[in-house]
């Protein structure tokens, strides 16, 4: 959808064309649910045709778009009868922009994919206040099928992620949690109605009016201990650390804490989550993870997914504040890429805590609470890269490797010799390439982090490259001997040999903490023109050394 926003003109066509016309039969289902002489707000209309047919049957419609280029499309589609009650406006779930307990109806199609769970939750709040006593609100969203269909949304929706990457477009989110909020803020379901087996959706809510106040959601206790707990850190240990594995923000509780206990902010990585609370042991506080997109600290600190901006949006949608009296957040140490405390109060004036900096490991928190020191030690300030921290980086950047790089080149490798075997058997027992070059790439990964305290002379990650390129190269050609006994075929891989290092070592630097995220962006020009020469030199030499000595 985020694509289709860039061309409003389009936009209408090609969205029936991507959900097949369900998006017409939505509209027509809940035209058919509005009355007449109807308060209406359409929050996200697009190019506000919709909005049009709501104020053609006698309603007062306000449509609000965020995008200028939506509601200046929408201006000129405006209707010719002359008596329509029906204005345009640019607006968001922030600002809904009209008076409380103003409107009988809002709706909304389609727009909450574009929402992440806490503008969710706001979204609800602000609806709740705008919404006059038993006000509706209808709902069109995608869902997650249930059954056998599941298997194909899942299909889908992997392969639309795969395009808008490729596109550089931000993706979308499911609508996953939503239904757990509903409640708790103030709304219940009237009605239901599904299409495609379920994963198109259109929810009519009713305001739950006996509230002063719409309320605050927070997420079911989740496991941190167990088996089930323990495969979700092996999970994000040998997936590469790549894929977004998120747990629902809010607060949580560690123990059975009161108005008094202390406040832990933490990302909502299930693996960050489960490694803080088995570091608190039941020591009574509360844990409130902001919406760091499912990435740990110190990559979403230096991501811009866990700075002031999400740590504002989690303490106001949280209401943590209603339920402590404590006046200070304890964020992570390594948080402190993303999170400037000095600006908070500049940002958001009414902001009501003060931030402290924790320790950088969280087996340091209790200690940290208990002493609350006015300087802290170097180790709860310094994140060293000890050898157990490198042999962790080691496995996981190991595994993103093969799944992010080499994966797809090793397939097609086999593919291709199992096709030239048809030709000629000997191509089959070439496999051992296949297995070689991934023996070389666990090698020269396990070389980079047991070593890496050598290249502790230089910030420079290119300089770092080039020492475990020479390295490699020494190394490597030495295990090719003993393997092959051919001189020359060594030659003409040492240049594939040093470029392995060479590159792996860069993407290294993610997982060291060894350097700024301002220092790697300042050096990449340069290593990616370098790693593209070595890359296409070491890979055409190789494939022709390989090549010739197969036909000698």
């Amino acid at each position: 959808m985020r694509k289709l926003e860039l061309e409003p003109e389009s936009y209408d066509s090609k969205f029936t064309t991507l959900t097949k016309g369900a998006n017409k039969e939505v509209k027509n289902w809940i035209l058919e649910r509005i009355n007449t002489q109807e308060k209406i707000l359409e929050v996200g209309c697009g190019t506000g045709i919709f909005a049009a047919k709501m104020a053609l049957k006698g309603n007062d419609v306000l449509a609000i778009d965020k995008n200028q280029k939506m509601i200046t499309t929408a201006m000129k589609n405006y209707p010719s009868e002359s008596d329509l009650k029906l204005s345009y406006q640019i607006g968001s779930i922030d600002d809904l922009n009209v008076d409380e307990n103003s409107k009988d109806l809002i709706v909304s199609t389609f727009m909450l994919s574009e929402l992440r769970p806490f503008e969710q939750q706001n979204f609800l709040r602000n609806a709740w206040k705008a919404l006059k006593p038993n006000g509706r609100m209808i709902l069109a969203a995608e869902f997650v099928p249930s059954g056998f269909w599941k298997l194909g949304f899942n299909i889908k929706r992997w392969r639309y992620k795969k395009k808008l990457r490729r596109l550089r477009i931000e993706s979308t989110f499911l609508v996953k949690w939503f239904l757990n909020y509903l409640e708790p803020i103030g709304f219940k379901i009237s009605a239901v109605k599904k299409w495609r087996h379920g994963s198109i959706q259109v929810l009519e809510l009713i305001k739950i009016s006996n509230l002063d106040n719409p309320g605050f959601y927070r997420p079911r206790p989740r496991k941190y201990k167990g088996f089930s707990s323990q495969l979700s850190i092996y999970r994000c240990l040998f997936t590469g650390q790549i894929d977004h594995v998120p747990i629902e923000p809010g607060i949580y509780q560690s123990g059975n804490p009161n108005e008094a206990s202390p406040i832990i902010v933490t990302a909502n990585y299930v693996y960050t989550y489960i490694k803080v609370m088995r570091a608190l042991k039941g020591t009574d506080a509360w844990v409130l993870c902001v919406d760091s997109r499912g990435i740990n600290v110190w990559c979403a600190a230096r991501g811009n997914n866990f700075g002031n901006k999400q740590l504002i949006e989690a303490v106001k949608t949280s209401g943590i504040s209603n339920i402590t009296n404590k006046k200070t957040l304890i964020v992570p140490q390594l948080s402190a890429g993303g999170i400037a405390a000095p600006l908070i109060k500049a940002e958001t004036p009414d902001f009501p805590f003060n931030i402290l900096y924790g320790p950088v490991w969280a087996k340091d928190i209790p200690k940290f609470l208990e002493e609350r020191p006015a300087r802290k030690p170097n180790k709860m300030k310094l994140a060293k890269f000890t050898i157990s921290h490198r042999f962790r980086a080691e496995i996981t950047h190991t595994t993103f490797l093969f799944r992010k790089i080499f994966l797809w080149p090793s397939i097609a490798l086999i593919m291709l010799f199992i096709g030239l075997s048809f030709i000629n058997t000997i191509w089959l027992s070439e496999l051992w390439i296949v297995g070689e070059l991934w023996l070389w790439i666990i090698i020269s990964n396990a070389l980079i982090a047991i070593f890496f305290p050598l290249t502790n002379f230089t910030r420079k990650f290119i300089t770092k490259g080039i020492v475990f390129g020479v390295i490699n190269v020494l190394l490597f050609g030495g295990i090719s001997w003993l393997l092959h006994y051919s001189l020359p075929s060594i030659l003409l891989s040492s240049i594939f040999y040093f470029w392995l290092a060479f590159f792996s070592t860069m993407s290294f630097s993610g997982y060291s903490m060894a350097t700024s995220p301002r220092e790697i962006q300042d050096e990449y020009p340069v290593f990616s023109k370098i790693n593209m020469i070595l890359l296409i030199i070491g890979i055409g030499v190789k494939a022709f050394g390989f090549i010739f000595f197969l036909i000698i």
